[in-house]
């Protein structure tokens, strides 16, 4: 009873500051609350968003996917807003626009994709570069993928080779054909072969001196 008799003195003493103080608490949750389901809403609609815009890329409307995914990226949502840069480049690239895909993937790789999307950006990016002749740029953007594992790293192999080609860097070019059947004997084709053997005959070399 005393006790009692103590919080209801309390409560009538300080009644307006405990009020406010719990309304306050209220106010925090419902805030939190409203908040979080915000949160979820829009990591829904980003979901559903960028499932659009794969649809339309995988059925050749790029303009209309480049529209999809430059909305989805300016929605901010990760890791859909990388993934959106990626698929504006390939779009671009789809379309002939390598410019346009090295101005996107140039932002992009400037914020750091981790791991595998940074090498889908870097080979995308020696690609488009490749696409425009600038080959030392290539060359650059795809020795960078390659200091990346993952699967893409067959592609990287096969571009700097062709890269080197372009850049009259013989040596470099049959040194980075062999290396690419060496790693991947399965993939190994005789379009592969045929270039190596052409670039050979370039440098004067029969193929056992350009083995030794």
């Amino acid at each position: 009873m005393v006790w009692t008799g103590w919080f209801l003195d309390f409560f009538k003493a300080y009644r307006r500051e405990l009020t406010a103080a719990g309304l306050a608490v209220v106010v925090v949750a419902a805030v939190a609350a409203g908040w979080y389901y915000y949160r979820g809403y829009q990591r829904q609609l980003a979901f559903q968003q960028y499932n659009l815009g794969l649809r339309e890329y995988q059925e050749g409307r790029y303009d209309t996917a480049l529209d999809t995914f430059q909305g989805l990226k300016d929605r901010g949502e990760a890791p859909y807003d990388t993934l959106a840069d990626l698929y504006i480049a390939n779009s671009h690239i789809a379309l002939d626009q390598p410019e346009k895909a090295i101005e996107t993937l140039g932002e992009a790789l400037s914020r750091g994709p981790e791991g595998l999307l940074s090498q889908v950006g870097l080979v995308t990016l020696g690609l488009a570069q490749e696409m425009t002749g600038s080959c030392e740029d290539a060359v650059e953007s795809l020795d960078r993928a390659l200091a990346h594992k993952g699967p893409l790293r067959q592609e990287a192999m096969l571009g700097k080779a062709r890269c080197n080609t372009r850049l009259g860097k013989t040596a470099a070019a049959i040194e980075g054909y062999r290396a690419y059947v060496e790693e991947f004997p399965e993939a190994e084709t005789v379009e592969i072969a045929l270039r190596i053997q052409r670039l050979e005959a370039q440098t004067g070399q029969s193929p056992q001196q350009a083995t030794q």
